[in-house]
C-alpha cells in the first residue's frame, strides 16, 4: 500500500509526523487501526491517527446498492457509526505506544466518551475544524485540560467549494450533532443520547430506512449480484473459479472464427439461409401463462449468476473482456431478464409472433440477452443470431434459458454470416418482428428488406451507434475530466454505444496541458464572448 510504502521510506526514519485518518463509519475500521498499529510496530515508527465519523456516507450506499454488493462497507445506523467511534477511541488509547491518538468530533456526547476513556498519562488531542465547536471544545478545555487542534482548508475558491457544499449538507442532516444543538425544540436529553442505548433497543442492526443491495428495485425485482474488486480474497476466488471453468467450456462446433481481438476460439456450427429458414418455419409463440413465462425467465437469470464463472470466462476468451466488464455485462444480462418478467406481468403483455433477433458482437451476452428477454416474456417465439465472431457465449446462454424451462421450440440459436442469413431472418414472410443492434447502414437496409416483404406495421426494434461528445468548460477539476474522458473513451474496449467519439475542450479549462493532441480550433458554439473550444 501507499502507506506502507512511505513509511518504509528510509529517509523518514525517526521522524513522528505522519499522519492517517480513520473514519468510524467504515465496518472495517478497527481492523484498519490493528494493521497500523502492527506495520508501526514493525517498522519502529509512531505516527499519528485522526479518528473522524467519516465523510460521504450516502455515496458509500448508493454505491453499494448500485454495485450489487452483498453488505454496505459502513454502518447504516447513525447511533452505530458514534458506537464504533467509541469503540476505536479505546483502541486507539491501547496503541498509544505506537500512535498518538487524535479526535475530530463536535459532537458533545462524543468528546465526553473520549475522556471518560482516556487513560491518565496518555497524550492525545481533539480537533475540530475552523468556525465549528467553538463553545465545545473551549468548554472542555477548561474544565478537563484538553487539547485541541483548529484545522482548516487552504486553496482556491474553486477547489473548497466541494468542501464547503459536503460540510453545509452534513451539518444540516437531521441526524447532525451540530443541527440539533441548535434546535431549541429538542430537550437536551435527546441531543446528548447515549449510541449505546439506543442500538441496543433496536430490533436488527440493519436500518429498515436503508434498503439493502438486493432490495434495490423491490418489490418489482431483484438486484443483479455484484462482486467487490476491492477485496483480495473474493478476487483471488473469482480468478480461482473462471481459471478451474476454462477447461469444462463447451468448445463448440467446425467453424472456427476469430474474435475480434485476435482469439483463436472454436464456435458454433453455422447455419445457411436454408436451416435458418427452417429454423423460423418450426419456431412456435410460447403458450404459457404470463406468470409461468416470467417466472422461468427469473429462474434463468438465477442461474446466468450460478454459472458466473464460465460466463467470464467465454466473455475473456471470445470478446476480450476484462474483469470489470465482464461482471457489468452478467449484470446487465441479469437484470434484463428480470426487468421484462416483471413489465410482462405488470402489462399482461402477448406475443404477435417469431421475432428475429440479431445482436452484436461488442455486448455478446447482455444486448443477447435483452432482445430475446423482451421478445419471450411477452409470449413470442424467438430465432436468436448472435454476431459471428461470438456465438459460443450466445449457445451458452440459450442453453441456461432451455434448462430454466424455456420451451426449445420457443427459442432457437441461429448462428450464421450475416450477409447469408440476414435476409433470410428480416424478410421471412415468418417473421412477426425484428429486433437488431448494430451499425446504421445494416439497419437501415434490414429496413429496407422488411418493408419490401413484410406486411406494414411490422416492428423492427433497432439501436444504432452514434457519434457521442463530451464539452469540458473551464469549471471543470482537469482530474476528474481526464478521468471520465477515458472511462467513456476506452472502457468496455471503446465498444460502447454511448462511448466518447468528440471531445470539446474550453480553450482555458486545460490551460498550457499536453494531454490532448491534434487539436484544431473551432467557434464558441455557447455564445459566449472571448472564449473558444478545442475538438479532439
Amino acid at each position: 500500500t501507499v502507506i506502507e510504502a512511505v513509511l518504509k521510506e528510509p529517509s523518514l526514519s525517526g521522524w513522528d509526523g505522519f499522519g492517517v485518518v480513520v473514519q468510524a463509519y467504515s465496518r472495517r475500521a478497527p481492523s484498519v487501526l490493528d494493521w497500523l498499529h502492527a506495520l508501526a510496530e514493525r517498522l519502529d515508527r509512531r505516527i499519528m491517527v485522526r479518528l473522524v465519523k467519516g465523510a460521504y456516507w450516502d455515496t458509500e450506499i448508493k454505491h453499494a446498492q448500485v454495485e450489487g454488493r452483498a453488505s454496505f462497507p459502513v454502518f447504516s445506523r447513525k447511533a452505530a457509526t458514534d458506537v464504533s467511534y467509541l469503540a476505536c477511541a479505546k483502541k486507539l488509547f491501547a496503541m498509544a505506544d505506537r500512535i498518538y491518538p487524535q479526535f475530530a468530533t463536535h459532537n458533545a456526547h462524543t468528546v465526553a466518551g473520549v475522556i471518560d476513556l482516556a487513560p491518565s498519562g496518555v497524550a492525545y488531542e481533539f480537533q475540530r475544524l475552523h468556525g465549528m465547536g467553538e463553545a465545545l471544545h473551549e468548554t472542555v478545555k477548561q474544565k478537563a485540560n484538553t487539547r485541541c487542534r483548529i484545522y482548516a482548508p487552504v486553496g482556491a475558491h474553486k477547489d473548497l467549494l466541494a468542501f464547503l457544499v459536503r460540510r453545509l449538507l452534513e451539518n444540516g442532516a437531521n441526524s447532525s450533532f451540530v443541527n440539533q444543538i441548535v434546535d431549541e425544540t429538542l430537550p437536551p436529553e435527546d441531543v446528548g443520547k447515549d449510541p449505546i442505548e439506543e442500538i441496543e433497543g433496536v430490533q436488527t442492526i440493519a436500518n429498515p430506512g436503508v434498503r439493502e443491495s438486493a432490495a434495490l428495485y423491490a418489490p418489482e425485482r431483484a438486484n443483479s449480484a455484484g462482486y467487490d474488486l476491492g477485496d483480495l480474497d473474493a478476487l483471488d476466488n473469482l480468478r480461482q473459479g473462471i481459471a478451474a471453468a476454462l477447461p469444462t467450456l463447451p468448445q463448440g462446433g467446425n467453424t472456427a472464427v476469430e474474435s475480434p481481438l485476435g482469439e483463436d476460439i472454436a464456435h458454433t456450427d453455422f447455419m445457411d439461409a436454408q436451416q435458418v429458414a427452417q429454423a423460423l418455419a418450426t419456431t412456435k409463440m410460447w403458450d404459457a401463462s404470463v406468470a409461468e413465462r416470467a417466472a422461468i425467465l427469473r429462474k434463468a437469470a438465477d442461474f446466468y449468476e450460478r454459472d458466473a464463472n464460465a460466463i467470464f470466462a467465454l466473455l475473456m476468451k471470445g470478446a476480450g473482456k476484462t474483469l470489470t466488464d465482464c461482471i457489468a455485462e452478467l449484470r446487465e444480462a441479469v437484470d434484463f431478464l428480470r426487468y421484462y418478467s416483471a413489465e410482462a406481468e405488470a402489462r399482461r403483455s402477448t406475443g404477435r409472433g417469431v421475432f428475429s433477433c440479431i445482436s452484436p458482437w461488442n455486448f455478446p451476452l447482455a444486448i443477447f440477452t435483452g432482445q430475446i428477454a423482451a421478445a419471450l416474456a411477452a409470449g413470442n417465439g424467438v430465432v436468436a443470431k448472435p454476431a459471428e465472431t461470438t456465438t459460443l457465449i450466445a449457445a451458452f446462454a440459450v442453453d441456461l434459458l432451455h434448462e430454466a424451462g424455456v420451451p426449445k421450440d420457443a427459442l432457437t440459436l441461429a448462428p450464421g454470416n450475416g450477409s447469408i442469413v440476414g435476409p433470410v431472418l428480416t424478410g421471412s414472410t415468418k417473421v412477426a418482428g425484428v429486433a437488431f443492434t448494430g451499425s446504421t447502414a445494416t439497419a437501415k437496409r434490414i429496413n429496407r428488406t422488411m418493408a419490401a416483404t413484410l406486411p406494414i406495421g411490422t416492428p423492427l426494434i433497432a439501436e444504432t451507434g452514434g457519434l457521442n461528445a463530451m464539452v469540458v468548460d473551464s469549471t471543470a477539476l482537469p482530474e476528474q475530466a481526464v478521468r471520465d474522458i477515458e472511462a467513456s473513451a476506452f472502457q468496455s474496449a471503446g465498444q460502447r454505444c454511448s462511448a466518447l467519439r468528440c471531445l470539446y475542450e474550453q480553450d482555458d479549462g486545460f490551460r498550457g496541458s499536453q494531454r490532448f493532441q491534434h487539436r484544431r480550433r473551432t467557434t464558441n458554439r455557447c455564445g459566449r464572448a472571448n472564449q473558444s473550444y478545442r475538438i479532439h
